[in-house]
């Protein structure tokens, strides 16, 4: 007699077999599966594709109905277009940018999708473009002369990209790609990223549409695309989507990837708290082999699985928990938002402060502290 699993455990069987393309084991099969709660949570997480490919692997009785099978295949095609359209818009932007001598680096999205068995199964959505700030301000010029900032008035700049809009595809433009909260540890940080991103020769290529996109090396994407995620998920949430990239970086190169360096910076940026609890939900949840993931640590499985609780709960970028939803009202605007925002944002930080302390209290006030530039502003201060 099959044994009857929960919906969670259903969903993350079936996550594992979409994610290598192998059919559930006929002894860990559950007795039935409730399609409408797996789908739910997959839609959340933003890896309903890998969902998708699963269900062609199952036995007939345990398929989706006639009805949810034909939404998949929609969803199915629109992630195929997705990545088609992200791909196109990937190689008018290498091309525009070739035009006028800026060089840079494609992060996460497209690149990593090649970790994956089905690429055009991932959700994407956007395009990092890592320019540097050698580039910035020259990639800034060529985007105001062709019109492509005065097209878009609601382009947006932070302290790391600004971005604008190219055949209906957000780009994000990068002086940094990421930041550490601490000033001392963020230092060796940068000082990594531009000898990986700007002068590495490990850099890979990926020709696209005539043109060749240039890739980070394996090294870099291994503690990069970790970081992202646990980033994301310390300031306000992340989807399980962002931490099976990291799995699939590690699942799939970890031959390629040169262990004792990557640990050694693992340590160097103070980053083996995060990453011991994110290597848990790889290893037990999304079945990365333990003998690849550096420094996994079973003691660390009780703490990662309230980490799950939480990504579960709040989904794709914190986008369905009830702090967002409010945010998103049309009535929490102005006092009322930056209530709510500066609340969500002290309760995520009190509920890490136990884990990881000392960043905690450094991320918390410099979160608090962040706001927008002016885009003109930068373009002369570069």
């Amino acid at each position: 007699m099959r044994k009857k699993i929960d919906s969670i455990d259903t969903f993350f069987l079936l996550l594992r077999s979409g994610l290598y393309g192998s059919p559930i084991p006929e002894n860990e099969l559950p007795a039935s599966i409730d399609w409408e709660a797996v789908c739910d949570l997959a839609l959340k997480q933003t890896v309903m594709g890998f969902v998708i490919e699963a269900a062609q692997h199952l036995p007939e009785h345990l398929r989706p109905s006639a009805a949810i099978l034909a939404k998949m295949k929609r969803y199915a095609l629109s992630l195929i277009k997705t990545t088609f359209v992200l791909e196109n818009a990937a190689s008018r932007l290498v091309e525009f940018f070739n035009r006028y001598g800026v060089s840079g680096v494609v992060l996460k999205g497209i690149g990593v999708a090649r970790y994956y068995r089905q690429p055009q199964m991932r959700s994407g959505g956007d395009i990092d473009f890592y320019v540097g700030k050698r580039e910035y301000r020259k990639a800034i010029e060529a985007c105001l002369k062709e019109g492509l900032i005065e097209k878009n008035p609601d382009v947006k700049e932070n302290r790391k990209h600004f971005e604008f809009i190219l055949d209906g595809v957000t780009i994000e433009v990068h002086r940094l790609a990421a930041t550490l909260y601490f000033p001392w540890k963020n230092r060796r940080f940068q000082q990594w990223i531009i000898s990986e991103l700007e002068e590495s020769p490990a850099r890979r290529a990926l020709p696209l549409g005539g043109q060749t996109v240039t890739l980070p090396p394996v090294d870099f994407d291994a503690l990069y695309i970790f970081y992202h995620g646990w980033n994301h998920y310390v300031v306000g949430g992340v989807g399980l989507r962002q931490v099976c990239d990291w799995a699939m970086v590690i699942s799939s190169c970890g031959d390629e990837i040169d262990t004792e360096r990557l640990v050694a910076n693992i340590r160097r940026f103070g980053l083996e708290n995060g990453w011991k609890l994110f290597a848990c939900i790889a290893v037990d949840r999304l079945g990365v082999p333990a003998e690849k993931m550096p420094l996994y640590d079973p003691k660390f499985s009780g703490k990662s699985e309230k980490i799950l609780e939480e990504i579960l709960r709040i989904g794709n970028f914190g986008y369905h928990s009830e702090e967002y939803k409010k945010m998103r009202g049309e009535n929490f605007v102005g006092k009322r938002y930056a209530i709510t925002k500066f609340k969500a944002i002290t309760r995520s930080y009190a509920a890490l402060f136990p884990v990881i302390p000392l960043e905690a209290m450094f991320r918390y006030f410099a979160t608090l502290l962040q706001g927008p530039l002016n885009i003109h502003k930068r373009a002369k201060e570069s």
